[in-house]
């Protein structure tokens, strides 16, 4: 309650809402792997200046790609969670309209782990003293985005955006130099709450 008074002692907007996100793997280890389907929610604060404001937002991905090794085939997943928080620019205070434009920078973290028939990937230690890791850390990257915002009502923004995704290689020590930065095409839909 108190923080609902102080948005509009302020003149802040609050934000809630979430969608699905349609994520085009782009990296050198995920590029065969299959786009998918991810769904998401976040939370905003807007118009801490005219037009800007940040968002926080989690979301759950999931990439597969069946793979031959020796005569069978295996199913390899990468999955985890996109946790992100980001600046935001929006157009509407300064272009009136139901339609409008809004930006997005922010970073994410990204807590993933790798399968192979459900079960954690090895990586198995040239040094035979130390013990077997797995495929599984977590990782940190940058995010780029614009959508064209609809309001048909005052409480309520649907939204149709790009995002491009930048998860950093920081593993490199624990997996090897072919350790690589994963990168994502995102197509996503969603509708928000404002307040």
């Amino acid at each position: 309650m108190s923080f609902i008074l102080a948005c509009c002692l302020f003149g802040l907007g609050f934000e809630a809402g979430g969608g699905l996100t349609y994520e085009v793997p782009r990296g050198a280890d995920v590029d065969e792997y299959t786009p998918a389907l991810s769904w998401g929610a976040e939370i905003g604060l807007r118009d801490i200046l005219p037009g800007i404001g940040f968002d926080v937002g989690m979301r759950l991905f999931g990439l597969e790609f069946e793979d031959r090794f020796d005569t069978t085939w295996q199913v390899r997943r990468w999955e985890g969670y996109f946790f992100d928080g980001s600046a935001v620019f929006e157009s509407w205070p300064y272009i009136k309209g139901p339609l409008g434009l809004k930006i997005r920078a922010g970073g994410s973290c990204v807590p993933w782990k790798w399968y192979s028939d459900d079960e954690l990937i090895p990586v198995v230690p040239e040094d035979t003293t130390q013990d077997t890791t797995y495929m599984e850390a977590v990782d940190f990257g940058v995010l780029l985005g614009a959508s064209i915002m609809y309001r048909p009502v005052r409480f309520l923004i649907l939204d149709l955006g790009l995002n491009h995704r930048h998860v950093l290689s920081l593993d490199a020590d624990k997996y090897g130099e072919e350790d690589v930065d994963e990168r994502f095409l995102e197509v996503y839909i969603g509708a928000r709450a404002r307040f």
